[in-house]
């Protein structure tokens, strides 16, 4: 009794100098806030973004602008050098070539409450609408679709007609989307397309929506995470598979999203590491701006397009916000980490199909997996592969199994086959056949 009075009487002493920092201690210790500081203090004085020892990149200082706004930061008032991404972003649009380069740039500009209609010396709702097809398509890809529909309604630009209805006749046979209309499914691009679907006005409740959600569960590793092929969990595709949930009504820190004890939630927080940063999975530790970026908004539960009337964490704290403010020209805390080799920019222009997929910007795909490309679908994945090609050879397995039993059955009641083909035995001829005999 006397050691817990004495133990009581310590905390109470310590608990003022918790939070003598001059944040509170929760505060400090909250994971979008420690995130938040890390990417503002990877913000180089053009307002771009970059990876530690590398140039601002388009594709990042996107990602990031998007982050930092669903935390509820005024991303107009993050400045470097009196530059904000904003202005960085505006300069390198006149290079923006190819549609996803458009479409993320749209987003990102919607998030930063800027106006995509002028931006850039370009309107970049009319490039993105003057893509769409008759049947509502967008673009060519079903990543390009995806992403072409977030932008708009972003924007505040309804769904071409018959853009729900195309992407829905894109699923897969396992309920999961591809970054093509021949891909396999994976994680990424499913939780972009839930996002898509969602922003589009699907119905939470169809069909397509409650199959991709199958998917995903189906997906989920013991440790919570989700993985692209057969790698194991990694902090891109959990957060993209996180937003699909959130988009759908999910709670992906429900048990609903349990395995093992662990939610996807909690396979993001445990990544986080004590500068603030996110590790690409439990083994590697590249691209840490970009990943953190990632995970923002999945820890608060915010899919994209952004509403920020209605921002909800998966904890069900509604309107969470970081309460971390522009630090300009603070430097990485980790300065023995490895850049990442290529992640220069140069023009930002994405790979063919590749929201997001910094492919302009150098390699940055994680060590070991070829091809990867984050962001819901990228360039130079596999085509094919996957899931699809799994649950088709198990289903033609299947169909293999039952053919052999119906055989197996007529063989056993018809008898073997005869000179005119296959004839019943006489014990088992109709019983009206004139040359039925009694069993």
């Amino acid at each position: 009794m006397r050691v817990i009075v004495v133990a009581a009487c310590l905390l109470a002493l310590l608990a003022p100098a918790a939070g003598a920092s001059g944040l509170p201690a929760s505060a400090s210790a909250d994971p979008v806030d420690r995130a938040v500081a890390y990417l503002l203090g990877r913000q180089l004085p053009d307002g771009g973004f970059a990876e530690p020892e590398a140039s601002s990149s388009d594709t990042l200082t996107a990602w990031v602008t998007c982050a930092i706004s669903s935390a509820g930061i005024d991303v107009r008032s993050v400045r470097s050098g009196g530059a904000s991404p904003l202005d960085f972003l505006s300069g390198r649009a006149p290079s923006w070539s190819k549609l996803t380069d458009i479409e993320k740039g749209c987003l990102a500009v919607c998030c930063a409450g800027a106006d995509p209609r002028s931006f850039g010396g370009r309107d970049l709702v009319a490039e993105i609408k003057a893509r769409a097809a008759a049947d509502g398509h967008i673009g060519d890809l079903v990543n390009e679709h995806c992403w072409g529909l977030i932008a708009l309604a972003a924007a505040g630009e309804p769904a071409p007609g018959g853009s729900v209805e195309w992407l829905s006749a894109r699923q897969n046979i396992d309920g999961g989307f591809g970054y093509g209309a021949d891909s396999g499914s994976d994680p990424d691009d499913t939780g972009g397309a839930l996002q898509a679907l969602i922003a589009a006005g699907a119905d939470r409740g169809s069909n397509t929506v409650a199959r991709a959600l199958s998917y995903l569960m189906f997906c989920q590793q013991d440790d919570g995470g989700f993985a692209w092929q057969s790698a194991g969990s990694n902090v891109g595709s959990t957060a993209w598979a996180v937003q699909g949930i959130c988009a759908a009504g999910g709670d992906p820190a429900s048990q609903d999203w349990t395995i093992s004890g662990n939610t996807p939630v909690d396979f993001i927080q445990g990544m986080q590491q004590p500068d603030g940063h996110f590790k690409y999975s439990s083994g590697t530790d590249t691209n840490p701006v970009w990943m953190t970026a990632e995970a923002v908004p999945a820890i608060l539960g915010t899919p994209f397009p952004l509403d920020k009337e209605d921002d909800q964490a998966v904890t069900g704290t509604p309107g969470q916000q970081s309460t971390v403010s522009g630090n300009p020209g603070a430097t990485d805390t980790q300065a023995g980490r490895e850049a990442t080799p290529g992640a220069e920019g140069d023009g930002g222009s994405d790979a063919p199909g590749s929201l997001f997929s910094g492919s302009a910007d150098g390699d940055l795909s994680p060590p070991g997996v070829e091809g990867y490309s984050e962001a819901a679908g990228g360039a130079g994945r596999s085509e094919g592969g996957g899931t699809t090609l799994v649950v088709f050879l198990v289903f033609c397995g299947m169909y293999l199994v039952l053919l052999g039993l119906l055989f197996l059955v007529l063989y056993v009641r018809l008898g073997p086959p005869g000179p005119g083909g296959v004839q019943p035995s006489a014990r088992y001829r109709h019983p009206k056949s004139p040359e039925a005999l009694p069993l």
